[in-house]
């Protein structure tokens, strides 16, 4: 496609590249979808030549920085690669195909990553590991004590849907084959089926669905449930032949669990006003039917395999009920699809509910009954299939009616909106003016709390959030499923007042006997005051009693938000402290045979908790052997659980393989105390604990409340990624006016908040503060690398977010709007039509006046890298034996290039945009106002507005195209079209902003996840 520009051409690349022999077409991988090509060629271009050319280049200059230190490479090879598309060196295509092929590099290193990261993936290898383990813990055990071991839960596997979808479905799944050397049906990848998955990788459309709704992130979800359930299948299979082998009399009393799995896509109501109560009976009741479905193909077999006796026939009646039931759950599903349009529709819902409740199965208590019966009569068969039906009966009894636990979750603020009247809350529930009041109050309410019977229509009528929240959950378990407990989260839990009132309505509904409540802690407040809560709502005698009975206790650590208030090593530091406390708090309160459940809701990226090294590394940076064993030493019992947020982190799930190496791992984390609990130095360096994130934590309040550091989460926003999740985007409306400025951190979510700095090219979210607290005391941090697992393990954290940031990245995209810098630039230029270019948007950048508030912010975070850098490499060199961590030198040089090229990209936008035509007002939105959103990258709207400013046809309702009886040959404004606009500014913008998003997805790539 041309440029705009009087001394530009479009030709083919002739002296920056080498031409390419056209590939021949590779057979279709199923489901990878072919990218859109922007700026087609007559002949295709070597990327891999354009490649090296510029890698070459960047090297050059980087050497040259050694000198010139006031130049930025980056900026010079974003020059670079603009003059070699002025002369036609280098055509859009040639840029085109250089960010699909460093797409597909990041790509194939990325999916190495992965198979390092699970550890060992063969199945029959993951088998012999979990053996040797089992018969360690059952070596000199009597067979009791051996099953209480293997049959408590030990760890909680919860799937969220958490807007981190960076890519489509088919990609994972392509990814995971790379991964393993496996195609979808598990079969070995041959030399050439891995020759067609990376071309086709190579060609496609590296980006989220472009549909991403709710209901596409829940079956991606039901994937890997599916894949993990088969993962528990295998292990439990395992578990029993053992434990036949150990004790042969009596291993068929053996239901192992060692491992759940919950999910909560469909469930999350946190800022979610689009997820109605229909959308989620509705997705409750599909992963309801997929358990249903795997159930019946287990029996297909198993019954295929019985014969005639006593086994076929009670396996036939144990499938007939199930066939009975997934019947009624498929109507279900169908009229909770329509419940939504009117009255009518919602009440053939309910009754479909009401009146399915008896073959639509409620709970599988009489389908374990029947396994167990199976099994006994396959017993006295000859046993061919006890194992099998022994695998049944525990699933069954695990999992019940869903193929995952259900986890609900809404706001604290929620549940104080609907209490509000009752108990006269006119404060926060802490106001030390009312907090006792406030506390009686509740507790009073629960010694009067009646159970009440709702229906659809109550939950129709009732306007409170939280009052509808329960009465969903209550239909849900009378009408879907009375047995498996159900989780319901409370974020920003500040106040053990709110635990109370969640305890109050599930008296109301009629779920005490079923609901698990937990606090989720997450802010500053919650994590310094975590154990004073818990301890609090204890003294209620409701509360204790309903966790006695319960014999559970539930609490919910957030890695997202703390981490990007103050540090999220500074998060994990506060996170751990509050486990240690809380673990002398249960030990206060004599819960005797009460379980803890500790749920770290943390990221796949290191910016939300997730460990770079290994799987095995990030169960132990969640769940520090130390603090396990002070839960286990002080006789509480203890299960830990993690989320795997969004495609991100469901891709560990993506096939049989990597789930159950998946599920291994966590075996091996959970099940026997690790060495690491004990003698580990950081625990005896409490003041030095204590400052180091006291350090990190002082530098991020700083920054977090310095205006000029949302300035710089806003300048481009996330303008650079795809929309990852399916939460819905602030439409344009008809007078968008100006760009609205971002003044604090927190009119971002965590998610595009981390974002957005991975895509400025510096984590400042993980690496921040790190230089002053590192600095504090070098040689003691050189000693603790050395010898504490626990503070190496944190530092690996810091060393890979270092390997990802580059100064000299965000400097030039934060340079880009420096007017000053285009002034200057217009100086050296010979070209008229360039240098008239340049002072346009320079003059542009200057009403902007941005970037003097920018480059403060930088030299914040610049002085505390380069005192991070300086530190890291001094402990280094007193002798650290170990591997440093982080991306390897080539995958690190893509990452620059792509940032490189990304710059360039902008710069041509910029330009373009300088010849949009002018225009009055419109939509309530000036030309000066329109130029500001392009210098924030906010395109899209943008180029949408431009395209009806400026149409590319005639208006075919106009006027002059009807009949009035009489010919006329004058042609108006009204007539006038803008094709060559749309041809030589609007399409090239857009398409060059497409590569801009592109980049963002290899970005995310070679990071490892987004946000």
């Amino acid at each position: 496609m041309p440029e705009y520009s009087s001394h530009s051409r479009t030709i083919p690349m002739a002296r920056a590249a080498a031409k390419l022999r056209s590939v021949p077409p590779v057979a279709p991988v199923p489901g990878v979808s072919v990218g859109e090509i922007w700026f087609p060629a007559d002949e295709t271009t070597d990327a891999a030549a354009l490649h090296k050319t510029l890698m070459e280049r960047l090297t050059g200059l980087r050497d040259r920085a050694e000198v010139d230190p006031f130049g930025d490479p980056i900026l010079m090879l974003a020059l670079d690669l603009t003059r070699m598309m002025d002369k036609g060196d280098v055509s859009p295509s040639a840029v085109e195909h250089l960010v699909q092929h460093l797409t597909a590099r990041s790509f194939q290193a990325r999916s190495a990553r992965l198979a390092a990261y699970v550890g060992e993936i063969d199945p029959a290898a993951n088998d012999a590991k979990l053996e040797a383990l089992l018969r360690g813990v059952a070596e000199g055990q009597s067979f009791e004590a051996f099953a209480d071991k293997v049959q408590a839960l030990h760890y909680g596997i919860v799937f969220t849907a958490h807007p981190t979808f960076s890519t489509s479905l088919e990609l994972s799944r392509a990814m995971a084959a790379l991964a393993t050397g496996q195609d979808a049906d598990g079969m070995p990848l041959t030399e050439a089926g891995k020759q067609a998955l990376m071309e086709a990788i190579t060609r496609a459309d590296h980006r989220p669905p472009r549909s991403l709704t709710l209901s596409v992130e829940h079956r991606w979800c039901l994937e890997a449930l599916e894949n993990a359930q088969s993962a528990l299948e295998r292990l439990h299979a395992l578990v029993l032949r053992l434990t036949k082998e150990l004790y042969p009399d009596r291993w068929t009393e053996l239901s192992p669990g060692l491992v759940s799995l919950a999910t909560w896509v469909g469930y999350d109501h946190d800022g979610r006003a689009d997820i109605t109560w229909a959308d989620t009976l509705r997705l409750r009741l599909i992963v309801k039917q997929a358990q249903v479905q795997r159930h019946r193909r287990t029996l297909a077999g198993l019954i295929a395999e019985a014969g005639n006796g006593a086994t076929a026939t009670v396996l036939e009646l144990l499938e007939s009920l199930l066939a009975l039931a997934e019947k009624q759950v498929t109507d279900q599903i169908a009229a909770a699809l329509l419940a939504n349009q009117s009255l009518e529709d919602a009440q053939r819902f309910a009754f479909t509910l009401v009146q399915g409740t008896e073959t639509a199965l409620v709970d599988a208590t009489r389908l374990v009954a029947l396994a167990g019966r199976a099994l006994e009569q396959n017993l006295g068969e000859g046993g061919a299939l006890a194992e099998r039906l022994s695998v049944l009966k525990a699933s069954l009894a695990l999992h019940g009616l869903g193929a995952g636990h259900s986890h609900f979750r809404l706001n604290s603020t929620q549940l104080h909106n609907a209490i509000r009247r009752q108990v006269g809350l006119e404060t926060g529930p802490e106001d030390p003016a009312h907090r006792r009041s406030y506390y009686n109050a509740i507790n009073d309410l629960m010694e009067r709390a009646q159970p009440v019977s709702i229906n659809i229509g109550s939950l129709l009528a009732e306007q409170a959030s939280a009052k509808r929240m329960f009465m969903m959950i209550a239909e849900l378990a009378k009408a879907i499923d009375r047995e498996t407990p159900i989780r319901f989260l409370i974020a920003e839990t500040e106040s053990a007042f709110t635990l109370l009132t969640a305890l109050y309505y599930a008296k109301l509904f009629g779920l005490e006997d079923q609901i698990e409540i937990s606090p989720l802690f997450e802010t500053v407040y919650a994590l310094e005051h975590g154990d004073q809560i818990i301890e609090d709502a204890l003294r209620s005698p409701h509360y204790r009693a309903y966790v006695q009975k319960s014999g559970k206790l539930c609490i919910q650590f957030g890695y997202s938000d703390s981490g990007r208030y103050i540090g999220q090593l500074a998060a994990t530091f506060h996170i751990e402290r509050l486990r240690l406390r809380l673990a002398a708090v249960l030990q206060r309160a004599g819960l005797a045979g009460v379980q803890v459940v500790l749920f770290n809701t943390h990221g796949e990226s290191i910016g939300r908790g997730g460990h770079p090294l290994s799987l095995t590394d990030r169960l132990h940076y969640l769940a520090p052997p130390f603090s396990r064993s002070e839960f286990t030493n002080n006789g509480i019992a203890v299960k830990e659980e993690s989320s795997f947020q969004g495609g991100d982190g469901y891709l560990i799930f993506q096939s049989p393989d990597l789930a159950y190496a998946a599920v291994a791992r966590i075996v091996e984390a959970t099940l026997v105390p690790s060495p690491e609990a004990e003698n580990d130095p950081i625990y005896g360096q409490g003041d030095f604990s204590t400052e180091f994130f006291a350090a990190v934590k002082q530098f991020f309040g700083e920054l977090v409340d310095d205006p000029n550091y949302a300035a710089l989460l806003g300048v481009y926003g996330t303008a650079m990624l795809y929309r990852t999740g399916s939460r819905p985007v602030k439409r344009q409306s008809e007078a968008w006016g100006r760009v609205p400025d971002l003044s604090h951190p927190s009119q971002l979510r965590a998610i595009p908040n981390n974002g957005v700095l991975q895509q400025l090219g510096l984590l400042a979210n993980t690496i921040g503060g790190l230089g002053r607290a590192m600095s504090k005391d070098p040689d003691l941090a050189a000693a603790l690398l050395k010898s504490s697992p626990r503070f190496r393990r944190a530092m690996a954290l810091v060393e890979h977010g270092m390997s990802v940031s580059d100064l000299d990245v965000m400097r030039a995209y934060l340079d880009t709007l420096d007017p000053g810098m285009w002034l200057h630039r217009s100086g050296r230029t010979k070209l008229p039509t360039r240098r008239e270019e340049l002072r346009v948007l320079a003059r542009h950048l200057e009403r902007l006046d941005s970037h003097h508030r920018l480059a403060k912010v930088f030299r914040k975070l610049q002085a505390d890298f380069l005192a991070l850098r300086d530190t890291l490499a001094y402990c280094r060199a007193q002798g650290l034996d170990v591997p440093p961590v982080g991306l390897g030198e080539t995958e690190r040089n893509d990452l620059v290039l792509l940032h490189a090229i990304r710059v360039a990209l902008i710069h041509r936008i910029f330009l373009l945009a300088t010849h949009i035509p002018d225009f009055s007002p419109q939509h309530g939105t000036t030309f000066e106002e329109m130029f500001a959103r392009v210098l924030h990258l906010d395109l899209e709207p943008v180029l949408d507005f431009l395209a009806d400013v400026f149409p590319a046809r005639p208006d075919a309702d106009a006027p002059t195209a009807l009949d009035f009886g009489e010919p006329a040959t004058y042609r108006g404004g009204v007539g006038q079209t803008y094709e060559a606009e749309h041809e030589r500014l609007f399409r090239p913008m857009r398409g060059y902003f497409e590569l801009i998003r592109r980049i963002g997805t290899a970005i995310t790539y070679q990071i490892g996840a987004v946000g």
